[in-house]
Order: structure tokens, then C-alpha cells, then sequence
């Protein structure tokens, strides 16, 4: 097997098994309760508390764990809009679903706006500059697009807000981006910023919110107060043992190599089918707007869902865009927003890597893809 759809899902390492075990057999205990195996418990959820934010290099910040990426966006976004009885949100065009539907269904009082997106599917800053003036209340913008890779210019749009809307908060959706892509929340001046365990190869049901000391969040779920008030449930103290160890682990040594990967199978593609399209950034451009383990390519006339499948009969799993939303639509709605023509989306697949995947695995799937493309090209569309 060759894997290659890990913005979709991440396999867990041996070591976040071996955590999530330890932590069923022998640290099953409720963290609130008092007794010294409890208080133990509760010290390795706090641990991970210390982890996520000295990763994201920000001392003075909260975590609040929840079960995913989307409720950690939700939480952020319903809860601070809650409040407010008018005012604009903005997202940008890419957003993940986790994102948009909140903004678009966060009451009668508020406005939400859609940011324009490049052709490399990044932020038009100078389209967001003429969106922002004192109504705008919260910005959102994912860190990495989950589907072409681009990486989010930031620090520019922390500047625009800083200069046209300083009371606006700045939300980061991290989902694709955390411990893969570099990101410092006190330098980029974000206010809040959402993960999710099984991107990073932790398991699935473990996500987090980390936010800074300017927002004013209404609690989502309530209950007995856990997580300072803001998510009532008893903590999911084996995936939170699951991330802790999985942000311990990671191979950030690796990081280049998995760079390397996504350039070598690029050229290769190109090499072996000299039409296929990149949607988004250059490959081999700049590290600050091209992630490291996403590629987005067209190879037009073959239908995306056509050439997945195809590779699934070899053992070859990628992907064809969100995995959230996959089932929903056939053209993607970011790959429309970047101006991608409609038979150029229709054929985009996604090919996501993660640090363990190997350059022998990358001339697998480009010689295989190439073998599928010589016999479902001769069939054109009706």
C-alpha cells in the first residue's frame, strides 16, 4: 500500500498506540478527581497543554482540548460571534466547511464576507485591504489550504488588520498546517488557532483551540465546567495522551525529506505526462507559500474520481480534494475561487504526503499514474 491522502487522515505512529494504550490500562482515571492516580492524569493533560503551546510559540495562551478540528473552529467562531448583535466576519474563499458554515450561520446582526483568492490560491491582499474597515469583527483564514498546499500570507494580513481593524480577532484554522508548516503565533499576532490530532498522526477525536488573552469566548457545550468552563465533558484523556506524544514524536528532521518527496514526484508526473497542471503554488517555490506534503495536479481528460480509483486497484490512495465534502460536490470550491477552468478542476487529484513516505513510493505512483493515463485518456467526455 502507498498513501499518499494524509490531509485527509494520518496513520498513528507505534509510539501515539503505545500512549493511547498506557494511558487506557493505567491512566484511565477522571482528571477532576482528587486522588493521586487522578492527579497524575491530570498532569499529563496539562503536559500536553504546555506542548501545543510551546510549539506554536505562544507562553501566554490557553488550550482548550475538544474532539476535533471543527468543534476547535466552531468553538471559536460561534462562541466569539455569540456575543455580538451585528458586525462582519470574514473568511476566505478556500475554507474549510468547519469554517465557512459558522461564519455563514452565525446570526441575523451578522454580515459574512468571502476574501478573493489568487490564482495560487493564496490571499488577494489587496482585495481584503479594501474589505476591512471598523465593522469587521473576526477574520479567518487557514494557515495551509487543505487542498493545493498554498500557505496563508499571515503576517501581512495581521498587519492590514493591525492598521484598518485593530479590534478585529485574527482566527487560524491549523488544521493542515500544525507541526508540518513552522508557525508562530506571537510574531503572526493571532488570536486563536485550531488543530486536530489525526492530521498529525495522533488518532481521530482529539482536536484543540489555542487562543490568546483579547478574545471573549461563549462556551458551546455546558456541563460541569471542565476545561475552565469553555468545553464541559470529562477530558478524552487518551487522545489527549495520543497528541501529547504525537507532537513528541514527530520527525521534524523529516519535514525536508518530505519536501524533497512532493518535488521529486512533481517532476516526475511532468516527466511522464507532460499536460498535467499544477493548481496552486509552484512546487519548488518559495517554503513560506508552498507547504511541504500537499500537491494539487490536473491531468485533464481523465476525471478525478476515474484516475482515484484506478490507483486504488493498485493499492495507490489519494485524494480528490476535501475529504469532508468530497461526497457533496464535483468541482472544488477552491480550486473555482483560484479561477481554475471547470475540466481542469474536474480532473485535479490530490496527492498528500506525510514524513514517512519514501522517494521509491513517489516514482511508484507517478509510473502508475502514467500507466491509467495511456488507457482512460483515449476516452473523452461525452
Amino acid at each position: 500500500m502507498i498513501y499518499l491522502d494524509n490531509s485527509a487522515t494520518t496513520r498513528p505512529t507505534d509510539a501515539v498506540r503505545a500512549a493511547v494504550d498506557l494511558a487506557m490500562r493505567e491512566g484511565f482515571f477522571n482528571p477532576s478527581a482528587l486522588y493521586a492516580p487522578a492527579m497524575a492524569a491530570e498532569k499529563e493533560v496539562r503536559l500536553c497543554r504546555e506542548a501545543i503551546l510551546k510549539t506554536l510559540h505562544f507562553p501566554g495562551g490557553k488550550v482548550v482540548f475538544t474532539g476535533c478540528g471543527t468543534e476547535a473552529d466552531n468553538l471559536m467562531i460561534s462562541g466569539t460571534l455569540a456575543s455580538l448583535r451585528e458586525g462582519t466576519v470574514l473568511y476566505t474563499a478556500g475554507e474549510h466547511p468547519a469554517v465557512k458554515e459558522p461564519c455563514l450561520h452565525a446570526g441575523s446582526g451578522i454580515t459574512a464576507k468571502e476574501i478573493s483568492f489568487d490564482r495560487d490560491g493564496r490571499v488577494d491582499l489587496e482585495k481584503l485591504e479594501g474589505l476591512l474597515d471598523s465593522s469587521v469583527k473576526l477574520i479567518c483564514v487557514m494557515q495551509v489550504n487543505n487542498e493545493t498546499g498554498a500557505v496563508q500570507p499571515l503576517a501581512q494580513i495581521a498587519d492590514l488588520r493591525d492598521r484598518l481593524c485593530p479590534g478585529a480577532f485574527l482566527h487560524v484554522d491549523g488544521v493542515q498546517g500544525f507541526l508540518r508548516v513552522p508557525f508562530d503565533m506571537t510574531k503572526c499576532r493571532a488570536d486563536s488557532y485550531a488543530l486536530s490530532g489525526h492530521k498529525v498522526h495522533a488518532v481521530k477525536g482529539i482536536g484543540a483551540l489555542v487562543y490568546g488573552p483579547r478574545c471573549r469566548i461563549s462556551p458551546r457545550l455546558l456541563g460541569g465546567g471542565q476545561e475552565s468552563g469553555m468545553r464541559s465533558g470529562t477530558e478524552n484523556t487518551p487522545g489527549i495522551a495520543a497528541l501529547k506524544e504525537a507532537i513528541a514524536s514527530f520527525p521534524f528532521e523529516d519535514v525536508e525529506k518530505m519536501r524533497q518527496c512532493k518535488i521529486h514526484l512533481y517532476h516526475r508526473i511532468r516527466e511522464l505526462i507532460p499536460s498535467a497542471a499544477v493548481n496552486g503554488p509552484d512546487p519548488e517555490g518559495d517554503p513560506s507559500v508552498s507547504a511541504p506534503h500537499v500537491l494539487n495536479i490536473s491531468i485533464e481528460p481523465v476525471r478525478s474520481e476515474t484516475m482515484l480509483h484506478a490507483l486504488e486497484g493498485e493499492g495507490i490512495y489519494v485524494g480528490i480534494g476535501s475529504a469532508c465534502s468530497s461526497h457533496k460536490q464535483k468541482v472544488s470550491a477552491t480550486l473555482r475561487a483560484m479561477g481554475i477552468a471547470p475540466k481542469q478542476a474536474e480532473s485535479a487529484l490530490r496527492f498528500s504526503l506525510c514524513p514517512y513516505n519514501t522517494m521509491e513510493e513517489m516514482d511508484a505512483v507517478a509510473e502508475a499514474l502514467k500507466r491509467h493515463y495511456d488507457v482512460l485518456s483515449r476516452f473523452s467526455r461525452r
